[in-house]
């Protein structure tokens, strides 16, 4: 299965600009221990100290010209979704507070695509992808698929921050990092690159010797423009620059 990158966004741990990215792919830039959330310019000012570090990131990553002005359908991925603000209302349950209605809506894991279609009168639909290690490859398998069905451009967004520390002797460390797309199934002078995926059960597949994030992986190939395979449990993804 074959679809082509018409644009994309990266942020990660606070860096988004290609040059910076570009360097860390290339083993030049160390990545800061702490960022600032960035604040999407498209969302209204008056609501954004609502939103959470996790929904300032994934809504600033969505904020290219198409996604916000076209009608597309839209596919996010994230493994643990807003887990910070999750263990913040687990914690408030076990000492028997009150949880606040408006933060228990946006912990759910599609609360924040909700807060991006309303801000943008998407009526498109969307879809939330979560399936551990491999959940940047699955969400991607899924874009790609109604990329190709239904014969439109479709926005794919993946976004996980590190665990919280009540969670790290469960997941190594991890930079907060997100990545949007806008994937077509046509070949044009808009591509930047093509991604390339095939099934592939692999009979000695072992989790430890997986990549412990394939959205890192990614996020390096394309700034160093490598065709360096990338490999899930199910599948095998590849960039193609030419």
């Amino acid at each position: 299965m074959k679809v082509y990158i018409n644009s994309i966004n990266v942020w990660l741990q606070g860096v988004d600009d290609t040059t910076n990215l570009a360097l860390w792919a290339n083993n030049d830039l160390i990545l800061p221990e702490e960022f600032v959330p960035p604040k999407p310019q498209y969302y209204p000012k008056g609501q954004l100290r609502r939103l959470s570090p996790y929904s300032k990131v994934v809504l600033n990553c969505l904020d290219i010209p198409q996604v916000l002005t076209q009608n597309l359908p839209l596919i996010f991925a994230s493994q643990h979704g807003d887990l910070a603000k999750t263990v913040t209302l687990i914690k408030d349950a076990a000492l028997g507070e009150d949880l606040s209605p408006t933060q228990f809506a946006l912990s759910v894991h599609n609360a924040t695509t909700g807060l991006f279609s309303i801000a943008t009168d998407n009526t498109a639909p969307t879809t939330t992808i979560s399936a551990g290690n491999n959940t940047f490859v699955e969400g991607l398998i899924e874009a790609s698929m109604q990329c190709q069905q239904e014969n439109t451009s479709v926005i794919y967004t993946y976004c996980d921050f590190d665990v919280p520390i009540e969670y790290r002797k469960f997941e190594e460390r991890k930079p907060a990092r997100c990545i949007t797309t806008i994937l077509s199934s046509e070949k044009n002078s808009d591509n930047l690159a093509a991604v390339h995926s095939t099934l592939d059960n692999q009979k000695f597949y072992s989790e430890e010797k997986s990549l412990s994030d394939l959205s890192l992986k990614f996020i390096r190939n394309f700034y160093l423009q490598s065709n360096e395979l990338i490999q899930s449990k199910n599948y095998t993804l590849s960039l193609d620059f030419k």
